[in-house]
């Protein structure tokens, strides 16, 4: 499909290695992208993924937004005070340059791996009290589509994949939900974007009544595939939805997920990118059925048919773009070099001590070493 020449920002990338900056920026050129947020998750390899969304943030900074992931290390070296040192991270964060906080800790999975408290629960409490006293923008994994707890509904790529999460060993959906509820009831002025349509896009009327009672609530638009098959099953009562919530939708791609979740060496893929731009750009734009002239990661092929909802070029304007700078601000904060150096001999050396402690967990350094030869030349 072609597409008209606009004024886009990404609101939700992933960069799961220094070594991607050209290919990624070739896809982001050619697809119009002005300015894009770069969100940093824990890894399996790697403890933090933030030095090599610097790096990226120093190369082009005026066009990168910096979402760094929280130091799961208290998790394992000081439980008792975690909600605390997360408070302490975004501090830290914050002084390096960081434009927000990305939480993937609300992924099923991850619950699964990582001894995450629940997210009400008092210990948390320092640190979500601290992101909503400075308004930090937080945007936030929360479940997986609600099909993958369903023995009987879970598509066979998820598993597949290994997500399906109905043998009882997986944190339940609506626990996760209720408990993100009760903090966004504690702190409801929390400036927070769910991704994926936080998992709702099956449950619309449920989602304008989450719309209606947090004001700084948003949610964005990256596939989660089902969200569009979701969509273009009642096409009109989406496009109703998108113009009621048109303050409250951002747009985001999720480029880049598939290097970190599926394929690492394969890098960041030309025609993966471009699918997701197609499948959320179609949907909005076009009138009637279209289908992929891309084809994407899990995304039902170019036989699957989608529906687009045409909207008006004024609601348009605020999910390409201006819905994310009044979120995260119209151009990202300046990097401070002095604090990324300190950051970087911290994680050098915690890196080292979680290997100690927890073998294989904490991985590689050469994103810090890297961050720290160019801040030091």
């Amino acid at each position: 499909m072609d597409f008209q020449k606009r004024k886009i920002i990404d609101g939700h990338i992933h960069y799961a290695h220094y070594s991607y900056q050209e290919s990624l920026m070739a896809i982001l050129d050619d697809a119009g992208i002005e300015k894009f947020s770069v969100v940093c998750t824990p890894d399996t390899d790697r403890l933090s993924l933030v030095p090599d969304a610097v790096l990226l943030k120093a190369a082009f900074p005026e066009r990168v937004y910096l979402f760094g992931g929280m130091d799961i290390s208290p998790l394992f070296i000081m439980p008792d005070r975690v909600g605390e040192a997360f408070a302490d991270y975004v501090e830290t964060l914050r002084g390096m340059g960081a434009d927000g906080i990305k939480m993937i800790e609300g992924k099923v999975q991850m619950r699964k791996i990582l001894p995450i408290p629940d997210f009400d629960a008092p210990i948390y409490e320092p640190y979500w009290q601290e992101l909503a006293e400075t308004q930090m923008p937080l945007t936030f994994h929360v479940n997986d589509p609600e099909e993958f707890w369903d023995p009987e509904r879970v598509p066979d790529w998820a598993r597949e994949m290994g997500w399906f999460y109905g043998d009882g060993t997986y944190v339940n959906n609506e626990d996760q939900y209720t408990q993100v509820l009760n903090v966004l009831d504690r702190h409801p002025d929390l400036n927070v974007t769910f991704a994926h349509f936080f998992f709702l896009s099956a449950q619309l009327d449920r989602l304008a009544g989450y719309f209606d009672r947090y004001p700084n609530m948003h949610v964005d638009l990256t596939p989660g595939i089902e969200m569009y098959f979701n969509f273009s099953a009642n096409p009109e009562k989406a496009r109703d939805f998108f113009i009621k919530y048109q303050d409250r939708i951002i747009f985001g791609t999720d480029i880049g997920a598939r290097a970190l979740l599926a394929d690492r060496d394969a890098g960041i893929e030309v025609e993966e990118s471009l699918a997701r731009i197609e499948v959320i750009r179609g949907f909005l734009e076009h009138d009637g059925p279209f289908q992929l002239s891309h084809q994407g990661f899990l995304f039902g092929g170019r036989e699957a048919v989608f529906q687009g909802i045409d909207l008006p070029e004024e609601v348009l304007e605020k999910i390409y773009w201006r819905n994310f700078e009044a979120f995260a601000g119209v151009t990202p904060r300046p990097l401070a070099s002095e604090a990324i150096l300190a950051e970087a001999a911290r994680l050098e050396g915690v890196i080292q001590a979680m290997a100690q402690v927890q073998p294989g967990t904490g991985g590689d350094t050469s994103s810090v070493e890297a961050l720290k030869h160019f801040y030091e030349h």
